[in-house]
């Protein structure tokens, strides 16, 4: 079994840059032909896409339900401590399932991993 680790960085609105991490996450879990172990560790403002209630304009992406999706697919996600810390966020307005982790959490996922992208 392969095992990927993504780790993004940029804001959940502003860029697509953690758009398309989430698309690259999602198409993995559903189109790999060999089984595989996703996890997904978010990073500096890509922390505030794991807020509950996000409200988006109509036809736009909405970050909060791919995160979601790839909850209930079964990839962990966490969120790293000191950056949550730093914006003022707490586990009460985080979507369900996700976690808040730590370097020594990513160090591990690192570790463990086949492979590591960084977005």
């Amino acid at each position: 079994m392969t095992s990927i680790l993504m780790v993004a960085h940029d804001s959940p609105y502003g860029s697509e840059k953690l758009y398309n991490a989430l698309r690259i996450a999602l198409a993995l879990q559903e189109h790999s032909d060999t089984p595989i172990q996703q996890r997904l560790f978010l990073m500096s403002d890509a922390v505030g896409a794991a807020l509950s209630g996000q409200q988006t304009p109509d036809l736009s992406y909405h970050i909060g339900q791919m995160l979601e999706l790839l909850l209930a697919q079964g990839v962990p996600v966490s969120l790293c401590k000191t950056c949550v810390e730093a914006r003022g966020l707490s586990a009460e307005r985080l979507i369900p399932g996700v976690g808040i982790g730590t370097l020594v959490e990513l160090t591990q996922w690192t570790l463990a991993s086949d492979k590591v992208i960084h977005i």
